[in-house]
């Protein structure tokens, strides 16, 4: 009997393991699970379309033994999902072996994965790079049974095919030029009635009987009215110009971290030292040190603003969670700062003018015991020490 690979896999990915790894990406459980729920069939049929080629399989074969995926991994998964080391190791792992799955097409695949689940792109990077080891290790634990040979792998993946049937993402096995994983759509068959011959009295009785009975669904199921209610959309921030010292004027977010270092520095009724300001738009993608896209013009605009202080010392720290390994991390967030530094001096400010700490959990502002206490937890802070 064939092994349903996809199946295997729902019976690791517990509600445990799915609050686990939504904790990590910082997603709820429900869009989490949705996204594995796509990932998994998705990554089989990727295997299986490589192990289709005998070059394919033997390289599929070399991947499983140079990782030492066999299986052992399985027994505590937990730690996969964590959010420590281990984690950071399978992401980066994990990615390199997408890219070499899908070459060109992994950020477009991630893209589908994350308008299909309803997460933020780098949520999906993340939990396709760790179903990666997940699925790996399965195919290794397998390899006791069915054997080492790659011809012996690329029949197990083989027979994959006709589970997948209706498990992908829509647009996905199109996407990736796949084909044969799409549902099959089995066609109706045509029924032809045979004729017969109708009484000409039971022809007004049934049209009038047709009639009785329309009326009577239609009341049956007529909706009761409701009264629509409007949610008023989230206004977007109002922008605010500042005119810096030197003549410069950039524009920011009212309210903004930003706004509010300006506003501290170019005031004379609080002068004490050190100050602390917390970045509000200053995001990284999961388990990197890789700024999200939205969060440069932040560091952009205060490159600016400290080239208008040219006083002004800052040193900025790294906060995290307490989800997974402490000195994981604690490294974690002081590459983070690090990265920001190099941003910043990149922009124009000299090295010896930026500090750089990184504390992970070590200084909680909020409760871990719910995902609003930790996400702002997960934090980076400036602290100027002179002006």
């Amino acid at each position: 009997m064939a092994v349903n690979l996809v199946e295997l896999a729902k019976g690791y990915l517990t509600s445990d393991i799915i609050q686990k790894a939504a904790s990590f990406v910082g997603e709820s459980e429900s869009t989490t699970q949705k996204a594995m729920n796509g990932i998994v069939p998705t990554l089989i049929a990727a295997l299986a379309n490589q192990a289709s080629t005998s070059g394919g399989a033997e390289k599929l074969s070399r991947i499983l033994d140079t990782g030492k995926y066999d299986g052992s991994a399985l027994n505590n998964l937990g730690t996969l999902f964590s959010g420590g080391e281990t984690t950071q190791k399978a992401v980066t792992g994990g990615k390199d072996i997408l890219s070499s799955l899908f070459g060109s097409k992994t950020e477009g695949l991630v893209d589908q994965i994350a308008r299909f689940a309803g997460l933020r792109t780098g949520s999906a990077s993340s939990l396709l790079a760790l179903a990666v080891p997940l699925i790996l290790n399965l195919l290794g634990r397998q390899r006791a049974t069915i054997g080492q040979s790659p011809s012996a792998l690329a029949s197990l993946l083989g027979e994959q095919k006709s589970f997948l049937s209706g498990l992908l993402p829509t647009g996905i096995a199109s996407f990736l030029g796949w084909s044969g994983y799409e549902p099959a759509r089995q066609p109706a068959a045509a029924y032809v009635e045979p004729k017969r011959e109708t009484p000409s009295w039971l022809v007004p009785l049934l049209i009038l009987g047709g009639i009785v009975v329309v009326a009577l669904g239609w009341l049956w199921s007529r909706p009761t009215p409701t009264r629509e209610a409007t949610v008023a959309a989230r206004p977007a921030a109002k922008m605010t110009d500042l005119q810096l010292p030197g003549g410069v004027k950039i524009s920011v977010p009212e309210g903004s971290f930003n706004y509010s270092l300006h506003q501290w520095l170019a005031g004379t009724s609080d002068t004490t030292v050190p100050k602390r300001f917390v970045f509000d738009n200053l995001n990284f993608e999961t388990g990197s040190t890789q700024l999200t896209p939205e969060s440069v013009p932040t560091v952009d605009s205060l490159v600016v603003i400290l080239k208008a202080y040219p006083p002004v010392a800052v040193r900025l720290e790294g906060h995290t969670d307490s989800t997974g390994d402490a000195a994981a991390n604690k490294k974690l967030s002081l590459d983070r700062a690090i990265v920001v530094k190099e941003i910043m001096i990149k922009g124009g400010i000299p090295e010896g003018r930026i500090g750089t700490d990184g504390y992970g959990q070590e200084k909680p502002i909020a409760p871990n015991e719910n995902e609003e206490g930790r996400a702002k937890n997960r934090r980076t802070e400036l602290v100027v020490e002179k002006r």
